[in-house]
């Protein structure tokens, strides 16, 4: 790992170290349930995806050690994203920023910018997309399947588990929006419990 990885790593460290923080909220419309689901009707929802903002509970499993925090995700469509990681007094630790296959992450901690490849930049936190733009990767957090072409279980009520390469996408219970769900990558695990979930438009 490089030295700037390594110190981006080690700011996150002290953001998960925090543990949970003061309550945040999401605004906007809340999105309906599907009667019944079917991998059509969600992709028909993806189609009209209308930009989703979640308040989450994030639990990571990595190098040994677990840590968790709280985070906002707010995804526009399949090339722009926002992940905010909050300090246990609700201010802003860390942000980590997508265009595309781009990254910018902003070290509130120290005050410093970094910017570069997403599978690089991400995997010290973590975080796998198992090829994803790491906007596809938000909006299947959220439940909205980004493409066709990925190894999809569904159930009446939602995604059931998800393969996208070598990361596995698993929603327990299956719902949507989804609810909570288990990111797998080899020994790496992140667990994210979606507290609030609006639309954006």
């Amino acid at each position: 790992m490089s030295s700037r990885h390594g110190r981006l790593a080690g700011s996150l460290g002290l953001v998960l170290l925090f543990g949970s923080c003061r309550s945040a909220h999401v605004s906007g419309s809340s999105i309906a349930p599907l009667p019944v689901v079917t991998l059509q009707s969600l992709l028909e929802r993806t189609e009209a995806f209308p930009g989703v903002r979640s308040i989450m509970r994030v639990r990571v499993t990595a190098g040994g050690e677990t840590h968790s925090f709280r985070a906002q995700l707010i995804v526009e469509n399949g090339r722009h994203m926002q992940l905010i990681a909050y300090s246990p007094a609700g201010t802003t630790a860390a942000t980590i920023t997508a265009d595309g296959d781009h990254v910018t992450v902003v070290d509130v901690l120290h005050g410093t910018t970094s910017d570069g490849d997403a599978a690089q930049m991400l995997a010290p936190y973590g975080l796998f997309t198992g090829g994803l733009t790491p906007a596809e990767a938000g909006m299947l957090l959220l439940g909205y399947p980004p493409k066709r072409d990925l190894g999809y279980e569904t159930a009446p009520s939602g995604l059931r588990a998800v393969t996208a390469g070598d990361v596995v996408f698993t929603f327990d219970p299956p719902s949507f929006p989804a609810r909570r769900v288990t990111v797998v990558h080899g020994e790496d695990r992140v667990e994210i419990d979606h507290l609030e979930i609006a639309a954006m438009r």
